[in-house]
């Protein structure tokens, strides 16, 4: 499926927007991006911001990956106009508003310290946000330094956001999001590797695919969802674990960076394994597998 001009022009001003891109911090990035008017990317028109399909996004959300920008961003320019109220989607188009998110199969808060906003599942299935003040942040081990994880507590009640399963949605967005980033990585690092980027183009269409699916998941059958969103993150998973393990054989040095985005994306919104298990329960038609 070929990219067209809108699309390829919003990536190319997120390129442009993340280059140079100072390595050792994360703000400039999300600075620049604020300017491009990116992170209101699916907030509607009315509310401030640009008002696209998703399918719209792939390319720009491939340079984020590329660049492999730090901070919360699949949370916030994702799952903060999907989930939160409208109250919100202001700030989300103006840059003002950073979220972060423990919810489906993420099980630590990811970049949780940067957010204003904390979305959290709580037993049983309810989604709840808080201001970032009104909880309890731990850190948590992690491969990726500059995308740091904590688990999130707190007694006092949040925002009733609805049910994980009303949200299933919104997760399988985001996670067609993160399997752009890591596209945008495997053609990274397979330029540097002087590798063929084969499997990062292969993967690339499934991801497209899989966001012109999602996106439209009102009109689509869910396992066909399903399938087309596991099939594009295990794809791009896959593709970005062969780049990373390339650098690492061939003891190239500089590109520690986008090795542990690798690695730290790979296993977000549920890694390639879990994925791979979804796509044949999805196959078999088998919801109360794929809905996990």
């Amino acid at each position: 499926m070929a990219n067209t001009d809108e699309q390829l022009g919003l990536a190319a001003v997120v390129r442009a927007a993340l280059t140079p891109l100072p390595k050792d911090e994360w703000l400039p990035g999300w600075a620049a991006l604020g300017a491009t008017g990116f992170l209101g990317c699916l907030v509607p028109k009315v509310s401030g911001g640009l008002g696209l399909r998703f399918a719209d996004t792939i390319p720009a959300f491939t340079e984020t990956g590329r660049a492999a920008l730090a901070g919360p961003l699949v949370e916030t320019c994702v799952l903060g106009p999907l989930l939160l109220p409208e109250r919100y989607h202001g700030p989300l188009a103006r840059g003002e508003l950073r979220v972060s998110a423990r919810i489906g199969d993420t099980v630590y808060a990811p970049d949780a310290d940067a957010a204003d906003l904390l979305v959290v599942e709580r037993p049983g299935g309810l989604l709840e946000a808080f201001q970032a003040s009104s909880v309890r942040l731990t850190p948590r081990p992690g491969l990726d330094p500059r995308r740091r994880l904590f688990s999130v507590s707190t007694e006092a009640p949040g925002i009733r956001l609805g049910t994980r399963v009303a949200a299933l949605p919104a997760l399988r967005i985001a996670t067609v999001a993160v399997a752009a980033q890591l596209v945008g990585l495997a053609r990274h690092l397979c330029a540097v590797a002087g590798l063929p980027p084969g499997g990062a183009e292969c993967a690339s269409a499934l991801v497209d695919e899989a966001a012109t699916v999602a996106g439209d998941h009102e009109a689509r059958p869910e396992d066909e969802v399903v399938r087309a969103v596991s099939a594009a993150k295990a794809a791009a998973g896959e593709a970005a674990a062969e780049a990373a393990h390339a650098i690492q054989r061939q003891g190239a040095r500089g590109h520690d960076i986008w090795v542990a985005r690798v690695w730290s994306l790979g296993s977000a919104y549920g890694d390639t394994g879990l994925h791979r298990a979804r796509l044949r329960a999805a196959s078999l038609g088998i919801p109360e597998l794929y809905r996990r």
